[in-house]
């Protein structure tokens, strides 16, 4: 199939489904609710020659807010739409020891319209592609406050030295969790769960495709399971391609131009708060390499972790590692622990102790770079308005 029959394809589905589904509105306005939050923490970091703290915007869930608002069309039917920005002052993931504040950032994470019914939920225009967050699933409610599978969002702006005080490859070059595409300018369609088990498929601009089954379930004993997992073909995204979509210059083309990802995460949840969450993934790589020139045929990543949560309180103890994504033999571990407290339900406090090291490492002229270990707390506040 050719790429303008593809998209003419596209355009045909979305028409038709509106027509099928599509009845006409009620001529009030759309029902709307304003929601965000604040998510400010500080980065006390020793990268093993210096020590330094910034008082950052967790990127890995960000400041933001913004608008949803739904109307129903039938009983069965319904249209809405959801648009939120992103302000970030300093933003975590850029942050590093001596450096000086990366400035603001504004982002559009989510610019969409979606119809909704029996037949499952159709989303188009800007938001999560299907394979979001199918690295994240974890139910101690510390993923994205210091816990979980995520390092690279919090601190991957840190960067590793040598014992004569060199500066190396940045964390965020060695570790990651591989969380598919994130937001996405796309179309998307959900399933109906059925028993707790949904479907989402996603199209993004570049040619992309992401596959995503999901389970959810709380059995009768109140044990919680969820689960992802996933399937992403990058497509051309990443790639510098002219108006015939031939490659305008293969130099150009980074470490992540080109890659299929499977795999996913999973987590359990017990009475007694005790929890439990998995994570793997691995991407094959075409058509790329390291920054050294080497080609890059393959990563993976997988991490684990336990915890706890009683009354207002979550704990775990995790780890995590990266292989092969900085160069062929490179390990970059993540050892920690993290604390959440609840001091309002919408007002979560947390902290983590982190302790990172660095294995074979290369610098970008392929020559060997031996990483100092790096210790990291990430501490902070999030209060969300809904």
């Amino acid at each position: 199939m050719t790429i303008k029959a593809h998209y003419a394809g596209l355009a045909t589905g979305i028409v038709s489904m509106a027509t099928v589904l599509g009845v006409a509105p009620a001529a009030h306005a759309f029902d709307f609710k304003l929601k965000g939050q604040v998510n400010r923490a500080v980065i006390a970091a020793d990268n093993g020659k210096s020590t330094d703290a910034g008082l950052v915007d967790n990127h890995s869930s960000p400041t933001r807010f913004g608008f949803t608002g739904t109307q129903d069309v039938s009983p069965n039917f319904r249209v809405g739409f959801e648009y939120v920005i992103a302000l970030a002052t300093n933003r975590s993931s850029e942050y590093d020891v001596n450096g000086s504040q990366n400035g603001n950032a504004i982002e559009n994470r989510q610019a969409n319209v979606f119809f909704e019914g029996n037949y499952g939920k159709l989303t188009f225009g800007r938001t999560d592609g299907a394979a979001n967050s199918t690295s994240k699933v974890d139910l101690s409610g510390l993923i994205d406050l210091g816990g979980g599978s995520v390092v690279d969002d919090y601190f991957g702006g840190l960067s590793f030295v040598d014992g004569a005080g060199n500066v190396g490859p940045s964390l965020k070059n060695g570790y990651s969790n591989f969380d598919a595409l994130s937001r996405q300018n796309t179309v998307r369609y959900d399933t109906p769960s059925f028993n707790g088990a949904t479907l989402s498929v996603s199209y993004d601009q570049g040619q992309a495709i992401e596959v995503a089954p999901r389970y959810k379930h709380k059995f009768a004993n109140d044990v919680k399971v969820e689960a992802a997992l996933d399937y992403v073909d990058s497509g051309n995204q990443d790639k510098t391609l002219n108006a015939a979509g031939n490659f305008a210059d293969d130099s150009k083309q980074n470490r992540n131009s080109s890659f299929q990802e499977f795999g996913g995460s999973a987590s359990m949840l017990l009475p007694s708060g005790l929890n439990f969450f998995a994570q793997y993934k691995r991407r094959n790589y075409s058509s790329t390499s390291y920054t050294d020139g080497a080609s890059l045929d393959h990563a993976q990543s997988y991490s684990g972790g336990i915890g706890y949560i009683f009354g207002k309180n979550h704990v775990q103890a995790f780890f995590g590692q990266t292989d092969d994504l900085q160069s062929g033999n490179s390990q970059v571990r993540n050892y920690g622990v993290a604390y959440r407290y609840d001091l309002l339900k919408s007002v979560n406090m947390y902290a983590s102790y982190h302790h990172l090291t660095g294995d074979n490492l290369v610098n970008g002229d392929g020559s060997s770079f031996k990483a100092k270990d790096m210790n990291v707390v990430f501490a902070g506040v999030r209060a969300k308005f809904f």
